[in-house]
């Protein structure tokens, strides 16, 4: 198993450098299935570079693209990663590393003193 680089996955959400991005995709799609693993470890940080840098992308978009990603079958994802993403979309006062947490975690799972974080842990 290879693992997805943060930059990678930039390129191919914004295109912001086209030959990248075209290396990127056809990097991707020479894999065969399962081959490649995006890390939720990465994933906060492209959720993080997309919506507070420069992009200044939509949560709604950000998600929707890494699902797009992930659906691919070159790529490993598990269920966690998904419903945090979801959870993600529908949130706005939770980044990702918090829904991924309240996934995996639960009500009763996650130690936390973040007020916002405490409230959707019964989600």
């Amino acid at each position: 198993m290879r693992y997805v680089d943060t930059n990678v996955l930039i390129r191919v959400i914004t295109g912001d450098s086209p030959t990248l991005a075209k290396k990127a995709i056809i990097e991707i799609q020479s894999c065969g299935q399962n081959e490649l693993c995006i890390l939720d470890a990465i994933l906060v940080e492209v959720c993080f570079v997309l919506e507070f840098h420069d992009y200044r992308m939509a949560r709604t978009d950000i998600a929707n693209a890494i699902l797009t990603i992930i659906s691919t079958p070159q790529i490993y994802a598990s269920t966690d990663t998904i419903h945090a993403l979801e959870m993600y979309k529908r949130v706005p006062k939770l980044d990702y590393a918090d829904c991924l947490l309240t996934i995996m975690g639960g009500e009763n799972g996650v130690l936390t003193f973040d007020a916002d974080l405490q409230k959707n842990l019964s989600y």
